[in-house]
């Protein structure tokens, strides 16, 4: 089976501190390196390395990070056809500062994704069971290539992440809704996350505008939440001890999409994402943590 996803495509500069810098602070860092990153291109590799095809639409620039990133698709065996090649604008780019608890931060230039390309050229024809996309390219790219999905009949995913409050605009277009419990809280109009079960079923109601929709929302070590027309229920995490919780997010939402492109029920396909997760985590880097099926299976 196939899974559509549309989204970013970066190189990731990984800074390995002690603990991350407050405001004004200089800190110096213990280690450095840099590999393929970007929520498009993680969820993606997430999704083939769980089993399924990819089609990952997106754009990069004609520069030497791009040919860095085409060479990632290629030997984790993702068709690169339908991705742009831009003259006038450079591939994302993202610093991400780890600190010895496995925690992030990170500011990403976006370049390319937020650029403009033929995007029709690229998702016209797109056939899969499931279309999945995220906040890190334009919304009107994201708008299009859910019509798509609809004209092919198929399952919408929105990882609402990062958090823009404009893209609430996409909900009514999403089957399926993925946040984390920031990320509730910015959308729901909330001045903190929800601290309990019952509060954040509340708050992701409070984003429904479709009786058929389902919202999952990632709560790390507590696990995640399914929230539906049939209530609300919680898929526990499973307990690790965290390397880098860096791609964990996209790991998620790539097992995620390809295990409902192979037929698992919804509940099935959340706790394999969340083993999928906990494997992640334990790794170091993005796209390079993101695990194989038969680890899925093993774990």
């Amino acid at each position: 089976m196939t899974v559509a996803i549309l989204g970013s495509l970066n190189l990731d500069v990984v800074f390995s501190c002690d603990s991350l810098p407050a405001p004004g602070e200089t800190i110096l860092c213990s280690d450095v390196r840099s590999g393929p990153g970007g929520k498009g291109l993680n969820q993606a590799v997430a999704a083939r390395r769980a089993g399924c095809a990819v089609i990952l639409i997106g754009a990069v620039g004609r520069d030497a990070n791009g040919v860095t990133l085409l060479g990632t698709l290629e030997q984790e065996g993702i068709d690169p056809d339908r991705i742009a090649r831009l003259d006038d604008a450079p591939t994302g780019l993202a610093h991400i500062m780890v600190d010895r608890g496995g925690e992030n931060s990170i500011v990403v230039a976006s370049g390319a994704n937020k650029a403009d390309f033929p995007l029709r050229s690229l998702i016209d024809g797109i056939e899969a069971p499931v279309f999945l996309a995220q906040l890190e390219v334009g919304l009107a790219p994201i708008k299009a290539f859910f019509a798509q999905a609809r004209r092919a009949g198929s399952r919408t995913i929105l990882n609402a992440a990062p958090a823009i409050p404009a893209a609430s605009a996409l909900f009514e277009d999403s089957d399926i809704l993925i946040l984390n419990e920031h990320e509730l809280a910015q959308f729901s109009g909330a001045s903190r996350p929800a601290s309990d079960e019952a509060a954040i079923a509340e708050a992701a109601r409070s984003l429904m505008v479709r009786d058929d929709q389902a919202i999952i929302v990632t709560l790390g070590a507590r696990g995640t939440q399914i929230i539906d027309a049939t209530g609300s229920r919680r898929i526990p995490a499973r307990m690790v001890t965290v390397t880098d919780t860096t791609g964990a997010g996209d790991c998620f939402c790539g097992v995620l999409a390809a295990s409902l492109a192979r037929g698992a029920a919804l509940a099935d396909a959340v706790g394999r994402a969340n083993l999928a997760a906990s494997l992640a985590v334990q790794r170091s880097g993005a796209a390079a943590a993101m695990p194989t099926a038969a680890e899925i299976d093993a774990a």
